[in-house]
């Protein structure tokens, strides 16, 4: 008997995203990532200091060392993100070449799992490099015919944090593109600089991990506020200018009205059983009304371990509707 052939990592690595009702595949969740790393880093500063003063020796630990892979994963994340994002808002931006690279296997088991081809390019893409998180954020901005130069921003973008291996004031870049290096030295190699004597060892103090970590925290805050200003208003899981994911379900509730008043408008002038319309219409809203009224009471999708499923129904109530009322819309516009 055949075995059934195994999920292609690409494949599982994107359905865990694609499908899930809490999205963390978002830049929310990487700058949020990133400002749990800073305020883990200072409540261990703050540990030190109050040791210190106890005549206690903190030490140095080369565990330190690992949040430098925390940080650069907060940065891959955030890249995937937008290019999801950027893949899904606009489709006509997938090029044939970034099919191309993906391996068969992948594509014919992505339909099976409920994968969709922007999911499934967020998972293969490699970021490792400064090169080629810039790369990313090129493709988003020039995608939606914005003027925005990322390497220039970063470049130009000077902190006043204190990297005493690199030295105070330095940019956004040069202090980027030392993090990955220093990534993935760290987890690819095993040098006299991780092996060799304490008094040998590059290793990270916690001033360093802060510091990057404020550093990480601000590239993507650079990054975000531009998206912010500058890209249509529907581009998906846009931050606001405290850097808070916008509200999905007030847009998706202010876009449904929109539409049921431009399609209401629309069919009163084709005379096409209008009265008959807006009566589905109103019982439709009366009866959505009541739908998310018992989604926000419904006692069995509040939250367990922290986990509110409430506002993710309402969500894909208001998605469903949305769907139907383009797609009427459509015919409308096409008749």
């Amino acid at each position: 008997m055949a075995r059934e052939p195994r999920t292609h990592y690409l494949v599982e690595f994107a359905s865990r995203y694609a499908g899930s009702r809490f999205k963390t595949l978002t830049a929310s969740a990487a700058l949020w990532r990133a400002e749990a790393l800073a305020s883990d880093v200072e409540a261990l500063q703050e540990l030190k200091k109050a040791e210190e003063g106890k005549d206690v020796w903190f030490g140095n630990y080369e565990i330190i060392d690992y949040y430098v892979v925390g940080l650069a994963t907060c940065l891959e994340w955030h890249a995937r993100s937008r290019l999801v994002d950027l893949l899904l808002f606009r489709p006509s931006s997938v090029a044939a070449t970034d099919v191309e690279g993906l391996a068969k296997a992948a594509i014919s088991q992505m339909l099976a799992e409920g994968v969709t081809v922007p999911h499934l390019l967020g998972a293969a893409i490699n970021i490792s490099k400064i090169e080629e998180y810039l790369k990313v954020f090129k493709r988003v901005f020039d995608a939606l015919g914005l003027q925005v130069d990322v390497e220039k921003e970063l470049r130009n973008t000077e902190t006043t944090v204190d990297l005493h291996r690199v030295g105070a004031d330095t940019d956004l870049h040069t202090i980027i593109a030392g993090l990955f290096v220093r990534r993935n030295h760290l987890v690819h190699e095993i040098d006299l600089g991780i092996v060799g004597h304490f008094s040998i060892r590059d290793m990270w103090s916690l001033e360093d991990a802060a510091a990057h970590a404020t550093a990480v925290i601000a590239c993507i805050k650079l990054i975000e506020s531009r998206i912010t200003k500058l890209a249509p208003k529907d581009f998906p899981n846009r931050l606001g200018e405290d850097g808070v994911e916008e509200d999905d379900l007030g847009k998706l509730t202010t876009r449904v009205a929109a539409l049921e008043t431009e399609i209401k408008e629309k069919i009163e002038r084709y005379e096409d059983s209008d009265a008959l319309w807006n009566e589905a219409l109103a019982a439709s809203q009366t009866a959505r009304a009541k739908e998310l009224a018992y989604l926000d009471e419904a006692q069995f999708l509040r939250p367990v371990r922290h986990l509110d499923m409430r506002r993710s129904f309402q969500i894909e109530l208001l998605k469903t509707r949305m769907a139907f009322l383009l797609l009427l819309k459509s015919e409308l516009d096409d008749g």
